[in-house]
């Protein structure tokens, strides 16, 4: 009696345990389903050519190794093209691109052909949020709540990287000082006064053919180089930030930091006596450069320019330094913006919401992977791209093998990250209207004898208002 009891009791066990190997072989089964597809699966990612693009191949060549039936292929093209090709080939739900690489401020352009992200398939808190904050989550101006969209894959801010060979140099650092009573050291700029009497010491004495480069190109580039001269003025000037020196969230600092009762949205800040103040300072800057009517100055020949050794440094995104030349890059160090910030300049990555549901849960898969702390390290150490992950950065500043001057860059970039306030807006019209109505003013009073500042801005802050007035009726 006794055993027959047991041999039933053994029999449940039995049958507890198969049903929860069932269990589990199914759940495995389905995990198996989506993160190692019994079929070839390939997802092509579209963004601008050059080292990001190769780090995100990198990452996932390394994710393909342990998910063998997945492909994933990066196609790059040029920066002043992606945009447009990506967004022809989503405009009838096209499944060509898995993953839509974006800047932040076409991220309300884009945004419309996004999968819309959870916050908890990443550890937000290892991810440095105003990298993230400034296109990666957007505030969505029809339901009135902030969505996530992307995912930024490394720290890219705008600053300021020079030669130390000339401003190591004692004797033209006491030249310098006694002429305009200024320290030469970029790290001690207070303000962008200093930058136009370094530009003219240079050039006047024939040390170097140009002064710092700063971008000027037409179709892009000025509304990133505008906002970062603009930034100092900006942050200054309670009558246009009211305290709010970061301006309002969306609208940042090429809008005023408050809304007049009434309106739905503030209104452009730059055509202000601080806002031609900085253009003029602007155009100073750009007059020490090759000339916009001659060869425009952008993303792409910057680094080629100042690796021919005839600029003692430029304003440029951190993403660029790995174009520089390696004769020059070893003597490049870097500094905030005058008068200690920076402007942000991140890149993301979203998933096209109109592929299957299968390939989005291996997209995410792969955005996951590509943040985290061992694939954000590898990526410095391997294309010189900074971490988006906060545990990579230390990890990397941990590591003294580096040498005196990456781990310069890495605590200047780390440092500035958190103060990366002077950005563009990237509300909705932004890439279709705000960019083109801006630089084409700025572009005109660059290149002109007899345009005013004032007038320019002006002009482009009465086209802003129409576009803003078109798109809240």
């Amino acid at each position: 009696m006794h055993l027959n009891r047991k041999w039933k009791a053994i029999s449940k066990t039995i049958v507890v345990l198969i049903i929860v190997a069932v269990v589990i072989i199914a759940a495995i089964g389905g995990y198996m389903l989506v993160s190692k597809p019994s079929s070839k699966v390939t997802l092509n990612v579209i963004t601008f050519s050059g080292e990001s693009a190769d780090f995100i191949q990198y990452a996932a060549d390394q994710f393909m190794s342990s998910h063998p039936n997945v492909n994933i292929k990066v196609i790059q093209e040029p920066f002043s093209e992606y945009i447009t090709d990506e967004e022809t080939s989503l405009a009838d739900h096209g499944t060509q691109y898995a993953i839509l690489g974006y800047t932040s401020t076409s991220a309300q352009d884009i945004s419309k052909y996004l999968l819309q992200l959870n916050s908890s398939d990443f550890n937000m808190s290892d991810i440095i949020a105003p990298q993230e904050d400034f296109g990666g989550i957007i505030y969505n101006t029809t339901t009135h709540s902030y969505e996530m969209i992307g995912i930024a894959y490394e720290t890219a801010i705008y600053l300021t990287a020079y030669n130390a060979k000339i401003f190591d140099n004692s004797t033209l650092a006491n030249e310098f000082y006694s002429q305009y009573h200024m320290n030469f050291s970029p790290n001690t700029w207070k303000n962008w006064t200093v930058v136009e009497d370094v530009d003219q010491f240079l050039t006047s004495n024939n040390i170097t053919k140009y002064g710092f480069l700063i971008d000027d190109h037409v179709k892009h580039g000025i509304i990133d180089a505008y906002p970062a001269v603009y930034g100092y003025y900006y942050m200054r000037d309670y009558s246009l930030n009211h305290g709010n020196y970061s301006g309002i969230s969306g609208f940042n600092i090429m809008f005023e930091g408050y809304v007049l009762p009434g309106y739905k949205y503030p209104l452009p800040s730059f055509n202000s006596s601080s806002g031609i103040t900085a253009l003029e300072v602007y155009k100073t800057l750009v007059s020490y450069e090759i000339p916009p009517s001659t060869e425009q100055i952008e993303y792409g020949n910057l680094p080629e320019i100042y690796s021919s050794g005839q600029a003692p440094g430029a304003f440029l995104f951190t993403t660029q330094l790995s174009s520089i030349s390696s004769n020059v890059s070893s003597d490049t160090y870097l500094a905030p913006l005058p008068g200690g910030y920076a402007e942000t300049g991140t890149d993301f990555l979203g998933i096209n919401k109109y592929i299957p549901a299968s390939e989005q849960k291996i997209a995410l898969q792969f955005l996951e992977f590509l943040v985290s702390p061992k694939v954000q390290e590898e990526g410095f150490l391997n294309y010189g791209k900074f971490p988006v992950s906060k545990e990579a950065f230390q990890m990397l500043m941990s590591n003294s093998s580096l040498g005196a001057q990456k781990m310069e860059w890495l605590e200047e970039v780390y440092t500035a990250s958190s103060n990366a306030f002077a950005n563009p807006p990237n509300i909705p019209i932004t890439y279709t209207y705000l960019i083109s109505d801006f630089n084409n003013q700025v572009f005109n009073y660059l290149t002109s004898t007899t345009v005013s500042p004032s007038s320019a801005l002006q002009t482009a802050a009465n086209e802003w208002m129409s576009s803003l007035q078109s798109y809240y009726s």
